[in-house]
């Protein structure tokens, strides 16, 4: 097939990084893929498993944008069109309605947008994403599926002292301390300040731990507020560390012992994973894919900090039963979410789009087909 994937976002994040991963695995199955991104995207500069095309948009509404891209598009030729976040979402929308163009949106988040009523066909990260669209009637329950991202673990290596070491050093960190922490946006979602609450607990019950909080701060105020107000405790002073937006955030995850996710909502997060490629243990809030991937035993629900700190007590007093979790969180990553895994699962939805659109390019997309 030659696909594209209309990428609305041009920073470093889990959606972009997703893409790039689906990207390379439909390069290597032998697909022709066309990404089209943001000016100073993070994708565009990145090394792709085999030759792609590139194409910058602005992904603005006006008619003359949207016309340059649609024409490169069909002049590239392409079987179907994927998008990825609420401007390619937009744009695919326009494209569907204006030739039928078979359209395939993943959904990266929960958005009451009206593109989404225009998919012939939408990936539901998790299980709970799909409830959000089909209770909210923006998307039938027979044209979304379930298919979480793929991640390939080849570009990760379980963490070992000397990565370990490497990691803390940079940030100021003690070699002795336990540390537990995340990577995301810091704000009301990613709940930081139950992670400030469960580190409180902690040092409370005798751990010698402290909390890494890697990204940009957003513009919440009440968020910001729960989070100062948890941090004020005395008991943390020099304990959390943040050293905001980081590009290279994957690279300070081997500093941790145990990776806390605290979220409210996710839909498929990616920081978990890389931690779990890494082989650092993973305890999460049942968000998302989460609870497919994890023992029920590190599945807790959201805002239940006793359960979290009991949980992250256990495994602070136990190095190798937490070993033992970090090996399987990698080898579930490994098995459940590799290419072989999940990429035959898009295919059948690119077919199952393609037999569902009213495409003016009709005989190109099913001499496309009959090659794969």
């Amino acid at each position: 097939m030659r696909i594209v994937h209309l990428v609305g976002h041009r920073g470093l994040n889990g959606v972009a990084t997703s893409v790039k991963m689906l990207v390379d695995a439909q390069l290597r199955a032998g697909h022709e893929v066309m990404v089209v991104h943001p000016r100073k995207s993070w994708i565009e500069k990145q090394s792709f498993a085999g030759p792609i095309t590139l194409f910058e948009t602005s992904y603005s509404l006006k008619p003359g944008e949207l016309l340059r891209t649609g024409y490169a598009i069909r002049d590239w030729g392409r079987t179907l069109v994927h998008a990825h976040g609420s401007g390619g979402n937009k744009y695919l929308m326009a494209f569907r309605m204006a030739v039928g163009v078979p359209a395939v949106m993943t959904a990266h988040a929960r958005h009451y947008q009206i593109p989404w009523m225009f998919a012939h066909a939408v990936v539901g990260l998790s299980r709970q994403t799909m409830d959000y669209y089909i209770s909210r009637r923006l998307v039938a329950a027979r044209r979304i599926f379930n298919v979480p991202n793929i991640f390939n673990i080849d570009d990760f290596s379980p963490v070992d002292p000397s990565s370990r070491t490497a990691a803390r050093a940079e940030l100021g960190i003690r070699d002795e301390a336990f540390l537990i922490g995340a990577v995301g946006s810091i704000g009301a979602r990613k709940r930081q300040a139950d992670m400030a609450r469960v580190l409180a607990r902690l040092v409370e019950a005798g751990v010698d731990a402290e909390l890494l909080l890697v990204g940009g701060s957003t513009s919440e105020p009440d968020a910001q507020r729960d989070l100062a107000e948890a941090m004020a405790d005395p008991r943390l002073a020099g304990r959390v560390h943040m050293p905001g937006h980081r590009a290279d955030a994957v690279r300070l995850i081997p500093a941790l012992d145990l990776y806390l996710c605290a979220s409210a909502v996710e839909e498929a997060p990616i920081a978990p994973l890389e931690a779990m490629a890494l082989a650092v243990p993973v305890v999460s809030t049942d968000v998302g894919n989460m609870a497919d991937l994890l023992p029920p035993s590190r599945i807790l629900p959201v805002g239940d900090i006793d359960g979290m700190t009991e949980t992250v007590i256990g495994l602070a007093r136990n190095p190798a039963v937490r070993a033992e979790q970090g090996a399987f969180d990698r080898a579930t990553v490994a098995t459940k979410l590799s290419a072989r895994a999940i990429l035959p699962k898009i295919e059948e939805i690119y077919r199952f789009a393609i037999a569902s659109a009213r495409d003016r390019s009709r005989g190109r997309i099913d001499q496309a087909l009959a090659s794969h």
